[in-house]
């Protein structure tokens, strides 16, 4: 059963403007429940749009995005909030984490627009960090962390409202080969338990790891 099906997916940016690019061209993808899928493509390729479009982050100009036969809601902003947050948990290059609080507390952030309690809050961010190995570190700023730590926190951060997919946008380009081969096998142990996890690569070594590959160029498939 397909859990994300996209359907002629066109994304622009600056769209009506001369310098206009469009970054999708059709794109039709469907992606199966419980599959470990890597997106690989050169750099500018759009295979980053194609992930944020899935996450509802970007808002594509034609087509549709369709999550467990519903199509994402793109006028209720409530609605694809909630799609963010509860259904699709995002991994990021960059690690996107808050470097000045702790561990837990950045594990915790995409709880906090829930209706539990802190005690829950802390309890589901440290049932997370022990999935990804660190729990021991909950209490250390972000800032004092190595990368490796630093991505094993964001991985944590986007399964803590233990989500069905897992989009990963890179989740090794700032890390050495060492950390990476560790980042991947988590990422591979989260597929085995079930979650759907697709990952943005430029790596091949990577991607050959993954059950599916797909290659984006000049914002197709091919």
């Amino acid at each position: 059963m397909q859990i994300l099906q996209l359907q002629d997916i066109t994304y622009v940016y600056n769209q009506g403007k001369e310098n206009a690019l469009t970054a999708l061209n059709g794109i039709n993808l469907e992606i199966e429940r419980g599959a470990l899928l890597a997106i690989v493509g050169e750099s500018g390729s759009g295979k980053s749009t194609l992930l944020h479009v899935m996450g509802g982050l970007d808002v594509p100009i034609a087509g549709e995005v369709i999550y467990n036969g519903e199509k994402l809601n793109y006028k209720n902003s409530d609605w694809l909030a909630q799609y963010r947050n509860k259904e699709v948990g995002f991994v990021l290059q960059d690690f996107g984490l808050l470097l000045s609080e702790t561990v837990l507390e950045n594990v915790c952030v995409p709880l906090l627009f829930s209706k539990g309690s802190f005690i829950e809050m802390k309890r589901k961010a440290k049932d997370a960090l022990k999935l990804v190995g660190i729990d021991d570190l909950a209490s250390r700023k972000v800032g004092q962390l190595s990368g490796g730590q630093k991505q094993r926190v964001a991985i944590a951060r986007a399964l803590v409202n233990n989500p069905n997919i897992i989009l990963a946008d890179e989740p090794t380009g700032a890390l050495d080969s060492k950390t990476s081969l560790e980042i991947v096998s988590i990422l591979i142990d989260l597929n085995k338990q079930g979650k759907t996890v697709i990952i943005v690569t430029h790596d091949l070594s990577i991607a050959q790891r993954c059950q599916r590959m797909v290659t984006i160029a000049d914002g197709e498939i091919v």
